[in-house]
C-alpha cells in the first residue's frame, strides 16, 4: 500500500511538473487551492486508468498515424491484445464522470510513445498498456499528443 501511494505520488508529481510548463487554462480560486493542499493522503481517492480502455474521444488517432493492418498499426477493436481506441481527449471529456466517482487524483498507465506491436508470429500483441516505452518525451500517437496531455492536466487541475 505504501509503495502504491509512493508510486502514485511520484506519477502525480510528474503530471504536475508537465503542466507547470503550460499556461494555466483557468486560475484556481484561493479557496480551492487551500482545500486541495489541506487534504492528507488518506483523503485522496486515486483513480487508475488505462487510457486505451477508457473512452475514444478522437477516432482519428486510433491507428497512431500509421497505415496498414493491425500488425503495423496496433489497432484492432475486435481483439483484446490490440489498441481499442481510448485516448486523452476521451479521458478529458469524461472528467465529470471520474470526479463523480469521488476521485481526487488520476494515475495513468504509461502514455509515452511505445513499440507498436511485438511478439512471435501468431502471438503478436500491441503496446496499448504503455509498458513498451521507446520515447519518454512524447505521448504515444494512439493516445493523442503532448498538447492533448497538457489540456487534460489543465482541465483536471481546474477541478481541484
Amino acid at each position: 500500500m505504501i509503495r502504491s501511494l509512493s508510486t502514485a505520488a511520484s506519477l502525480l508529481a510528474l503530471i504536475a511538473a508537465s503542466a507547470a510548463s503550460a499556461a494555466p487554462a483557468a486560475a484556481a480560486s484561493p479557496g480551492l487551492l487551500a482545500e486541495v493542499r489541506a487534504r492528507t493522503p488518506n483523503q485522496e481517492g486515486v483513480y487508475f486508468v488505462l487510457p486505451d480502455r477508457f473512452e475514444n474521444g478522437d477516432p482519428g488517432n486510433d491507428t497512431g498515424g500509421l497505415k496498414g493492418d493491425r500488425l503495423k498499426t496496433g489497432y484492432d477493436p475486435t481483439a483484446k491484445g490490440f489498441f481499442l481506441g481510448g485516448d486523452l481527449k476521451g479521458l478529458t471529456s469524461r472528467l465529470d464522470y471520474i470526479q463523480g466517482l469521488g476521485a481526487t487524483a488520476i494515475w495513468f498507465a504509461p502514455i509515452f510513445k511505445n513499440k507498436v506491436v511485438q511478439g512471435p508470429k501468431g502471438d503478436e500483441s500491441a503496446g496499448y498498456h504503455g509498458y513498451w516505452v521507446t520515447d519518454f518525451t512524447q505521448v504515444d500517437p494512439h493516445f493523442g499528443s503532448n498538447a492533448d496531455f497538457k489540456a487534460f492536466v489543465q482541465a483536471a487541475h481546474a477541478r481541484g
